[in-house]
């Protein structure tokens, strides 16, 4: 058929333009984008890790190792968790811009964030907890102001307080939420990856946020779905097993499913943390 025929109707180009390119120099402002491009940070990402793919999962495997050590020490196994978070995850963004340079991948990247850029992503970690403990004050202060008068007379029952919970106050927890996931979003790769101070990236963090609510909205639907659909496997062993009343095999053999998958996605995520800060941030 002739591609220059009168009659045929009308077609209009609906790819989604390209992210731009980056030469690594932060941008005075950051960049809105389209919510397809959501998408392409997931394509770009899966792109940017498949070819190390094996070392990625063995450093994602290290890292759950460590986090479950630590997670055995009462109170202050959490405490630490929350403040290295930020310094092993800039560890790995070192790497991802490695590989994007060329670069061998190595496993010690997961540690580089303790060599490089230590002490201001503590801190961001610091700010994390400090924020979540602050956050779990004001949402337990309005759950006893709602149940105050109960309180006043002496027949309240600490284990109802849930009953006071209002639409009201889900409502305010999920925007203090998201307020608060916007201000630290985009922290720890603006400073790992352009020395951006500790403060200046929370604003540039929940500006750049703002910016693109579409994109990052359209980017956790997906994400939550692509969970959604991993957990499925697993969860048919897990079921099959109930209904069978049979042995414990398949509930191993479940955890186990649903580990591996783990290790191959949590890579990916972080390589859209990179892939996405490039495309809003840099110029």
């Amino acid at each position: 058929m002739n591609d220059n025929n009168p009659y045929s109707p009308p077609q209009s180009d609906v790819t989604p333009p390209p992210l731009p390119s980056s030469n690594g120099e932060l941008l005075a402002e950051p960049r809105s984008l389209p919510a397809s491009a959501a998408f392409q940070w997931l394509a770009q990402s899966w792109a940017l890790v498949k070819t190390n793919l094996g070392l990625w999962v063995l450093m994602t495997l290290a890292l759950f190792a460590i986090q479950a050590v630590m997670g055995f020490v009462p109170v202050l196994g959490d405490i630490a968790t929350s403040l290295l978070n930020p310094v092993f995850t800039g560890g790995l963004l070192l790497g991802l811009r490695a590989v994007e340079r060329g670069e061998a991948l190595r496993f010690d990247y997961l540690f580089e964030g303790f060599k490089q850029k230590f002490a201001p992503l503590l801190g961001v970690g610091a700010l994390t907890f400090g924020v979540l403990i602050l956050f779990m004050i004001i949402i337990g202060g309005l759950l006893v102001g709602m149940n105050l008068d109960a309180i006043q007379e002496g027949g309240f029952d600490p284990t109802k307080m849930l009953n006071g919970l209002s639409v009201g106050l889900l409502a305010v927890s999920v925007i203090i939420g998201i307020l608060v996931m916007m201000l630290f979003w985009f922290t720890t790769q603006l400073i790992t990856l352009n020395d951006v101070p500790v403060f200046e990236s929370l604003s540039r963090s929940f500006q750049g946020c703002l910016r693109n609510p579409l994109s990052l909205l359209v980017y956790v639907l997906v994400v939550m779905v692509i969970m959604l659909a991993l957990m499925l496997p697993p969860g048919l062993l897990f079921f099959a097993q109930v209904a069978t009343e049979g042995s414990m095999v398949l509930l191993v053999v479940a955890a186990l499913v649903l580990f591996a998958e783990l290790l191959l996605l949590a890579p990916w995520l972080f390589g859209t943390m990179y892939v996405s800060y490039k495309a809003i941030f840099l110029k």
